[in-house]
């Protein structure tokens, strides 16, 4: 018989699953469900709002679609890493491999243009850069042992 409450049994925190873990990996869901989700539905009008994608190219919304479907593959398996941590660390290991990917493309491409890269540098930190290291930094701390359990 399980001395575990009932909210315990249905929402484990798992030995990979820290509070702060947690709380990286659902903040990471709701961007990158909501970032896609939008892509997906609305892909004209987060081509024009989000910054500096209009300077990108022309239109496209097929390609705008995709990388929505891939935002929300991230956001799937960040909401599996804020369930089990341990037990989903290759669904997490796989975000922060499209993230990594996505942000060397902006890492790279400002300085293949004839203006000076850091102003786009900075302006996709918030939006590339940030979310790209905590999903590293999350993909990482799935492998390490939480707070409190054996090394």
């Amino acid at each position: 018989m399980s001395h575990r409450s009932p909210l315990r049994r249905l929402y484990p925190i798992s030995a990979g699953g820290t509070a702060m873990r947690r709380s990286f990996a659902i903040g990471l869901t709701v961007l990158f469900l909501g970032n896609g989700a939008v892509m997906l539905a609305a892909p004209y009008p987060w081509y024009l709002a989000v910054p500096g994608v209009v300077l990108t190219g022309p239109f496209n919304d097929h390609f705008v679609r995709d990388v929505g479907a891939a935002y929300l593959a991230c956001g799937v398996a960040t909401a599996l890493g804020a369930w089990n941590l341990r037990r989903h660390a290759g669904a997490v290991v796989v975000a922060a491999t499209f993230q990594g990917l996505h942000a060397m493309i902006h890492l790279v491409t400002p300085f293949c243009g004839a203006g000076a890269p850091w102003p786009l540098l900075a302006r996709d930190f918030p939006g590339v850069f940030l979310p790209t290291a905590a999903t590293i930094w999350l993909a990482i701390a799935a492998f390490q042992p939480s707070k409190g359990e054996q090394k």
